[in-house]
């Protein structure tokens, strides 16, 4: 049995936050573009709930199901929910109208979430205990950062993208790599005052590293993939994965500039942002390569095969 991606969505509701915004804090526009890539970034309210961002994402995933009911298990990753208890997961379910007894989950792998929610929704396929699986990433980094802070508070975004996977005759299997170092659990952290604290130079040499690692591995063990979509961290770390892509002889995706890095969500994003303006086709082999805070690093390879209407 093998499964792939049939159909994706996203949502980014809120404002449209520009680099003019942290002039108080005394950043410039080009200082900004320069060191991250980075141009405006979407933030939510802060009293949007998270689970209905996430469900505005599944919504029209969901709408074009011919039975709701037939998906077998949501996972919900998210960095930055706050809601422990209950997780957010059944409430993105009821909202998005997946039927009673769907199988949910919340997941929370940082930056790498959408890669390690990805590998265990195929698991679910593929070992025959799903029929249909919806990963669903959902962010709202803005509430996690120090506003003030001159280091942070520019990079990250919020939003959600959704897809479904569905086990079909047509797709090759996935595959994948992950690992984790827990004595780098101090590289990138929520700090007891509030905020994110990176120790940005060492992060920049692990993530291009790590991500050019796991991209290598997905190459090295066949069917390759015909687009690369690394986490969305930082414009100078994409630029290098970019070249290490195009020695690969793939498209590689970069979406950073009106997103920020929007931590789990960011691939997904990425990913349905450039088959809704064409620059990709609909059907395919996609790379996911992701590194983040942990430390936690992972890529998997999927077939896809997504209707016209979810890239318009």
């Amino acid at each position: 049995m093998s499964a792939g991606i049939v159909d994706i969505a996203a949502a980014k509701p809120g404002r449209l936050i520009g680099n003019d915004h942290f002039a108080s804090i005394g950043l410039t526009d080009e200082w900004i573009r320069r060191r991250s890539g980075i141009a405006a970034r979407s933030w939510l309210p802060d009293e949007t709930p998270l689970p209905e961002v996430a469900a505005e994402a599944c919504a029209p995933i969901v709408t074009r199901m011919d039975a709701p009911s037939s998906v077998d298990a949501l996972i919900v990753v998210s960095t930055s929910s706050r809601q422990r208890i209950p997780g957010i997961a059944p409430k993105v379910a009821q909202l998005a109208g997946l039927g009673p007894s769907v199988l949910t989950l919340d997941m929370n792998a940082a930056c790498c979430g959408f890669v390690y929610g990805l590998v265990t929704g195929l698991s679910f396929c593929e070992a025959g205990q799903a029929r249909s699986v919806l990963v669903c990433s959902v962010e709202a980094m803005s509430r996690m950062v120090d506003r003030t802070d001159r280091q942070t508070a520019c990079l990250f975004g919020d939003g959600s993208a959704a897809v479904l996977l569905e086990d079909r005759a047509e797709f090759a299997g996935f595959r994948q790599t992950s690992g984790c170092d827990g004595s780098q659990e101090g590289l990138m952290r929520e700090t007891d005052a509030g905020g994110i604290h990176l120790e940005g130079l060492q992060v920049y040499d692990r993530a291009v590293r790590r991500m050019s690692e796991s991209a290598q591995y997905l190459f090295d063990h066949g069917p390759a993939p015909t687009v690369l979509v690394g986490h969305q961290a930082n414009g100078r770390i994409l630029e290098r994965i970019r070249g290490f892509a195009s020695h690969l002889g793939v498209p590689f995706v970069n979406r950073i500039e009106n997103s920020g890095n929007t931590s789990s969500a960011s691939i997904p994003l990425a990913f349905a942002e450039e088959l809704n303006v064409g620059s990709l086709p609909t059907a395919g082999r996609l790379g996911a390569v992701a590194y983040g805070a942990g430390e936690a690093w992972g890529a998997v390879s999927l077939d896809y095969r997504v209707p016209a209407a979810a890239a318009s």
